[in-house]
């Protein structure tokens, strides 16, 4: 054999060894026509036995090669390839005998699932948004959805201690069960009606532990509460309800958590009025009273209303209470806060005209004197004029004090005015001293300061605008060097 037909019929050799082919052309020349038609037999031979013989089929020269392998041409519906193309063979989801990857049992026969009456809900398998076509060299007999309940090695979230605490509980035959969550619930109910509200609480919560995450466990959980608060164990009722609104913080109970949550606020702030202690100071006797700070969880109860249920019936009351609880403690600028949120946030409540009186006496206590910051004294002069003007005459007696208040503040800022003036004034800046002293008697031409200012304008009236320099000469040669 010659060099130049070695290197001509070795790659057909490779290919046929490639494609699996029964038969190669023989060593002499064949015709076209030949060649052709043994392409083709063993084409059809291989494709016999289940298998795709693409790569011969494109050396060979036919189109519409099978397996997705040539993008340019697709193979006929109706043609022997496309019968045998794996993309069109078996279902697009699994069918009745696979029913069990998803739910652990099935009848085979039927497809009807048997899920245990204690399992979780089982979500559905997912389907790619986008099958992979015919072109894609994917079959579809080879995707496999995901089992869902199927884990996917360790996590790190396992290491939790609220997952580790389910898994022990699960372990030890504490899981989920839901039957005997609602017949705890059951047994709850008849207990709360009977008005035995311990025993009651207890068989909610072991309700709310057996069946998380539904609503069993949010009504569980009310219930629950609610028997804390009638049988006076309070702050247990105020911890339950805050894991309530944590985890449900849009929960039908809303009104109600809200309502015992301003009692419980209410009760625990007049009881420190009453009996004021030491926030580190235990209590051990008294189930009704936090075991520190009554004070502190007073205000949480009240904040509470506000952040969980902010356009509730109780939101601007919570925000009414927190102020004077804060303002009767001395604590003035936490209660300015409070009802500067009033007053903003809630423009038609009926606690409108008490949140402007008690800011503005909240206000001028924060403000310090004439050495520090004039925020709080500016902002008790437009809380007294909103007062005036939006109130008027419904301020009744009240009103003859707010005008006394706002000539105060008047008088507050011209003595700041002043302050500034005769800072210059002794210092024997007469230039700037005089432009605020004009300004003390534009703005606030009434005042007592005001008068001061007119007598020392005329003192200072022939007076250099800057004091004397006695080292003109020194200074003189310093700026001669700068040009």
């Amino acid at each position: 054999m010659s060099m130049a037909r070695s290197r001509v019929w070795l790659p057909l050799c490779l290919v046929a060894a490639l494609a699996g082919c029964n038969s190669l052309p023989t060593a002499t020349s064949p015709s076209e026509t030949q060649w052709r038609g043994q392409a083709q037999d063993s084409a059809t031979g291989a494709a016999s036995q289940g298998y795709d013989p693409w790569l011969w089929n494109s050396v060979g020269g036919r189109k519409g090669a099978t397996g997705g392998r040539d993008e340019s041409s697709a193979a006929s519906p109706g043609s022997a390839t496309a019968s045998n193309t794996p993309e069109t063979a078996g279902p697009l989801v699994p069918g009745p005998s696979s029913v069990s990857k998803w739910h652990g049992t099935a009848s085979s026969t039927t497809g009807t699932t048997i899920i245990p009456a204690d399992a979780p809900p089982v979500p559905p398998p997912t389907i790619p948004a986008e099958l992979p076509s015919a072109t894609d060299g994917v079959s579809i007999k080879d995707i496999k959805p995901e089992d869902p309940q199927k884990k996917k090695g360790f996590e790190w979230s396992d290491l939790a201690p609220e997952n580790v605490y389910k898994n022990m509980k699960k372990a030890a035959g504490y899981g989920p069960n839901e039957k005997i969550a609602r017949a705890a619930k059951a047994e709850g109910e008849a207990l709360f009606r009977e008005k035995k509200f311990k025993e009651a609480g207890a068989k909610f919560a072991l309700a709310a532990a057996r069946w998380p995450d539904t609503p069993l466990e949010e009504d569980s959980l009310f219930m629950e509460a609610e028997s804390e608060f009638f049988s006076d164990q309070y702050p247990k009722a105020h911890d339950t309800y805050g894991g309530l609104l944590k985890k449900y913080s849009n929960t039908r109970h809303m009104d109600a958590v809200c309502s015992h949550e301003f009692a419980l606020g209410r009760y625990w702030e007049q009881l420190y009025v009453a009996h004021p202690v030491w926030p580190i100071v235990p209590n051990v006797t008294d189930n009704s009273k936090p075991l520190f700070d009554t004070f502190g969880y007073a205000v949480q109860a009240y904040e509470r209303i506000r952040q969980h249920d902010p356009t509730g019936p109780l939101a601007d009351a919570s925000l009414m209470a927190l102020g004077n609880a804060y303002f009767r403690r001395g604590h003035y600028e936490e209660a300015a806060y409070q009802y500067d949120l009033l007053r903003k946030d809630y423009p038609k409540s009926k606690y409108q005209m008490n949140a402007h009186l008690l800011g503005l006496q909240a206000k001028i206590r924060v403000y310090q004197g004439t050495a520090y910051d004039d925020t709080p004294l500016k902002d008790a002069g437009k809380i007294a004029d909103q007062a005036l003007t939006q109130f008027g005459n419904k301020l009744g007696d009240e009103r003859a004090r707010v005008e006394r208040v706002q000539l105060q503040i008047i008088e507050e800022k011209a003595n700041r005015e002043y302050t500034i003036a005769r800072y210059y004034d002794q210092h024997a800046y007469y230039g700037a001293a005089k432009i605020y002293y004009k300004s003390l008697i534009e703005n606030y031409p009434t005042t007592e300061k005001a008068k001061e200012a007119r007598a020392r304008m005329e003192q200072i009236r022939n007076e250099p605008d800057e004091p004397v320099n006695h080292f003109k000469w020194l200074t003189n040669a310093f700026d001669s060097k700068k040009k």
